[in-house]
């Protein structure tokens, strides 16, 4: 009997599951709650580490077990746990690829250079308009503190930078202005700092991945290259390819990898005939690929971004109907009294005219008659007025089909991010390639060698697959992308006429 649910709860799974259940739960909560996906959630961070802890703990089979017969306190591991950051990536990409194309930072290095650029200042902007608006009481301590700054400033115990930024003891506009682009100079600097900084580093990682892949492919280069080599050689590959190919996205990376090291073979094979016109072709064809590539990268980036927006609308619009909702059963609530209200009135006045009845009998009739068409022409051009005021109002959307659109608006975060890892990848498996291809230091004969080794992996990794049951165990992000792809069936909006019916039937 588990005598804690906790991380099974935070992982929404049963404490049956499987490992495969559990690493799935664990991915998928892993994307919904990354720090990255909710800037505007405080608890974000906590949340995504409370997961991380749980997927440690319960993907451990000697650490599951003590949590299961005694909960959390028994279950940490010896050396802690690790950086959620860390083994978030470590999941997705793992250790297995990483001499073939290195470290993936691509999207990590995007989001540290959208915050040294400041495009996280709007939210920093908002924060201090909600603190700006709480109160008297933290306006007066504002001023009081700006007070107290000013005349520290004016008995000259401040900073030498103070007085230059408040000349004459005044904080004018200008002042103001050049503090702001001392700010943005700064930024700027390190924003520059940074972008040198990985430069730098990505020329280390290829260099690093040059010699690693020259190691890799002696074992054909140095030997006689003859047949029976050449089947040794491509055996050793194909071993470690089926490990490969069972990571995330692991096959899709393969025949990434093998298609670039067998067009990159072609090219500097055929530069080697008459005049290289074959490798001139296939070095077009190549530079259309990539400008192919970086189409698809930026269009599945749009393409989230839209799909976020979608879904941003539809949480909209529930939130408009649930307000209208609760305005409507106010107002029937009123009517409910009103109408009760008259019911009373009209007794009484049923009473005055049967005392009144037998006096004045006609002016009663024609006094109601009256009444009674006046009472009619207020409620039919109160009716036209409704009609009037009515518009096209959004559609209410399910929690199914919020449900459903979550998971779909996960699939398209999630392609995008591949895609811009898989356009790094290509990036610097080509540079790799040119670095061992074209290295000077080497001879001709050697190269060609090189050049004949990659075009043996690429044809082992470009022919890699995997078996049903592989697939099932592997395609746990690959699924989401797949349906992400397909195009998303839209619920049809309801007509003015349909709305108009669905309100009379709930009003009936």
């Amino acid at each position: 009997m588990v005598v804690d649910t906790t991380y099974y709860d935070l992982l929404n799974i049963e404490t049956s599951a499987t490992s495969l259940e559990i690493k799935k739960a664990y991915r998928k909560a892993a994307i919904k709650l990354h720090p990255d996906k909710n800037p505007n959630d405080p608890d974000a961070a906590a949340k995504f580490q409370e997961v991380g802890e749980a997927y440690q703990v319960l993907s451990d089979e000697t650490l599951r077990a003590k949590y299961d017969k005694y909960g959390k306190q028994e279950s940490i591991p010896q050396e802690g746990f690790e950086d959620p950051a860390e083994f978030f990536s470590m999941i997705f990409g793992g250790e297995a690829f990483k001499d073939w194309i290195g470290e993936l930072s691509l999207l990590s290095e995007l989001s540290k250079s959208a915050e040294l650029s400041g495009y996280s200042d709007n939210a920093d902007k908002k924060k201090d308009t909600k603190t700006a608006g709480t109160g008297s009481d933290e306006s007066k301590e504002s001023n009081e503190s700006k007070k107290q700054k000013l005349d520290t400033t004016e008995n000259g115990h401040k900073s030498s930078t103070e007085p230059r930024l408040l000349a004459n003891g005044e904080n004018t506009p200008g002042n103001q202005l050049t503090e702001k682009e001392l700010e943005e100079k700064k930024r700027k600097e390190e924003l520059e700092k940074f972008e040198e900084e990985c430069r730098v580093k990505k020329i280390e990682t290829r260099n690093e991945l040059s010699k690693k892949l020259i190691n890799k492919l002696s074992l054909f280069t140095e030997t006689d290259m003859k047949d029976d080599v050449v089947e040794s050689f491509q055996t050793k590959i194909k071993y470690e390819a089926e490990s490969l190919k069972m990571e995330s996205f692991g096959l899709e990376i393969l025949h990434t990898i093998g298609h670039i090291y067998k067009t990159k073979s072609k090219i500097f094979l055929k530069n080697q005939t008459f005049f290289g016109w074959g490798g001139f072709w296939w070095s077009m064809k190549e530079k259309g690929g990539v400008v192919k590539d970086t189409f698809k990268t930026v269009s599945a980036a749009l393409d989230a971004q839209r799909t976020m927006e979608e879904y941003t609308q539809m949480q909209q619009d529930n939130e408009y109907h649930a307000k209208k909702e609760a305005e409507e059963e106010e107002a029937k609530k009123q009517a409910n009294e009103e109408v009760s209200k008259l019911e009373k009135e009209l007794e009484e006045v049923k009473k005055e005219q049967q005392q009144q009845k037998s006096q004045d009998k006609p002016a009663a009739e024609t006094e109601g008659s009256s009444t009674g068409d006046s009472q009619l022409k207020e409620g039919q051009e109160a009716e036209g007025s409704v009609s009037k005021s009515e518009t096209k109002e959004p559609a209410k959307h399910t929690a199914e089909e919020l449900a459903e659109m979550e998971k779909y608006l996960m699939g398209k975060v999630l392609a995008a991010a591949w895609n811009g890892s898989k356009f790094e990848i290509q990036g610097t498996v080509r540079a790799v390639c040119d670095n061992i291809l074209e290295d000077k230091d080497v001879s001709l004969e050697t190269r060609v060698a090189r050049a004949k080794a990659l075009r043996l992996i690429g044809d082992v990794f470009v022919s890699m697959t995997r078996t049903e049951a592989e697939a099932e165990e592997a395609r746990v992000f690959e699924e989401l992308v797949a349906e992400a792809s397909k195009k998303r069936e839209k619920k049809k909006t309801p007509t003015e006429a349909e709305q108009q019916q669905e309100r009379a039937e709930h009003a009936s």
